[in-house]
């Protein structure tokens, strides 16, 4: 029995700081991986005690990479009001062959890391190859990740546009857009983002909350990726998309899954598909596309798998006795 496992803090990470690059192609060979495989991972438990309010855990198992992984997450809608973020986790990673504890990671950080990678993973497939302006609605946590992430899948794009809410969330974000390098402004119209060639929406499920983005206002060729599981998309908009893809389609069938998402179902591809060249991705440069995902415990496992190499080649973490 091993007598230490090693956690690794939020810090821990970005002292690792594996490059978005590198987090596509752990993405990459991991869905492609478990597109040969036959092992199946089942979907999320939820338990939710109002809209806004749920716990969740997540739990995939790999023989490559070679792990076992379970991720707990809370999601409080009001957390913001006290300050506090409104997702937070944590995630055990344990050995494949063994079955003994190897890490616990925090799963804040680590889900901002590989949402964005999931995203940048398919827009290799999805995005028009000279797209140049991202647009988020919703300019949190998400959206930072986001832009580092797509950035670098995306070396074309110069123009972001942001808008959130809170006023001073979307200029603080497009202030360090330009600080990337990048043109980025605030605007106070929604519509101003849906004029760019990839969208990004990251709006959180509070108490309320009414869906506002119109698809059809989409010019010909774009990208919609929603992080909010289309939540902020209106319902009778979506024909106007040509292409719907998920992370899994197995998830998909999940009744539970399907309840949370705005679009549920027919799909086109999903990443394993996409990643096997199974599916192509967009069909013509003129198709509106959705990626609409609930997030997938498979990509929790291969990233966090990956940081946990590094972290020991790096002596980074602190080592917890068992």
């Amino acid at each position: 029995m091993t007598k230490e496992i090693l956690y690794l803090n939020a810090s821990d990470i970005d002292r690792v700081s594996i490059s978005p690059a590198d987090i596509r192609t752990v993405l990459r060979d991991a869905f492609r991986a478990y597109g040969k495989s036959s092992l199946r991972i089942p979907s999320k438990q939820t338990v939710r005690t109002s809209s806004d309010r749920y716990f969740q855990t997540m739990a995939a198992v790999s023989a490559d990479p070679p792990f076992g992984a379970v991720k707990w997450v809370s999601v409080i809608g009001e957390n913001n009001l006290r300050g506090l973020p409104n997702v937070n986790g944590l995630l055990i990673l344990g050995d494949f062959e063994t079955g003994l504890p190897l890490a616990v990671i925090d799963a804040n950080r680590l889900t901002i890391i590989r949402t964005a990678g999931m995203s940048a993973l398919a827009s290799e497939y999805l995005a028009t190859p000279k797209g140049n302006s991202l647009g988020f609605v919703g300019c949190g946590a998400q959206a930072y990740g986001h832009l580092a992430a797509l950035k670098d899948v995306l070396p074309t794009v110069t123009n972001v546009t942001c808008y959130d809410r809170r006023a001073e969330s979307a200029e603080k974000f497009a202030a360090h857009a330009n600080n990337q390098g990048l043109l980025g402004r605030a605007t106070d119209n929604v519509d101003d983002v849906l004029a760019a060639d990839i969208i990004v929406s990251t709006v959180p499920s509070v108490e309320g909350m009414q869906p506002f983005l119109d698809a059809r206002k989409l010019k010909p060729g774009s990208l919609a990726i929603a992080i909010d599981m289309g939540r902020s998309w209106l319902p009778e908009s979506l024909s106007a998309f040509d292409c719907f893809v998920i992370d899994d389609m197995e998830q998909a069938e999940d009744p539970d899954n399907r309840s949370k998402l705005a679009y549920a179902g027919p799909f086109d591809a999903d990443l394993s598909s996409l990643a096997s060249g199974i599916e192509g991705g967009r069909r013509t440069a003129s198709d509106r596309v959705l990626f609409i995902y609930p997030g997938f415990a498979l990509a929790d496992l291969a990233v966090a798998g990956e940081f946990y190499a590094r972290a020991v080649q790096m002596n980074v973490g602190t080592k917890l006795t068992r």
